[in-house]
């Protein structure tokens, strides 16, 4: 898909922005004792909040809203009650749908 429109560039740059923000919010939770369901329910409030949906439970009914890696585990990680550890490395990925446009970015967060 290209992008032909100005209104079709808004769109888009609104779904990155809310990526953007659900990484952000994630982030600033990141902590030893939190765990990764948790991290899932602050990126998905912020998701829903802006009307948007999770890509991959769209698109191959991932079981969570966010992909949350720990450590050496493979992308795409299933978010779960794993508590998280002082010294853990964290992969945050997100990809959500939004008025049509997906987007996707990724961090890694030391614990």
């Amino acid at each position: 898909m290209s992008i032909n429109t100005p209104e079709e560039l808004s769109h888009l740059r609104a779904a990155g922005a809310v990526v953007r923000e659900m990484l952000d919010a994630m982030k600033r939770h990141v902590r030893p004792g939190v765990t990764t369901k948790e991290l899932d329910q602050v990126g998905a409030e912020v998701m829903r909040r802006h009307g948007a949906r999770s890509a991959p439970a769209m698109v191959y009914d991932f079981p969570g809203v966010n992909c949350i890696s720990v450590n050496d585990e493979a992308v795409h990680g299933i978010p779960s009650s794993r508590e998280l550890r002082a010294g853990d490395l964290l992969k945050l990925d997100v990809t959500i749908e939004k008025d049509g446009f997906m987007a996707d970015a990724a961090v890694t967060v030391p614990v």
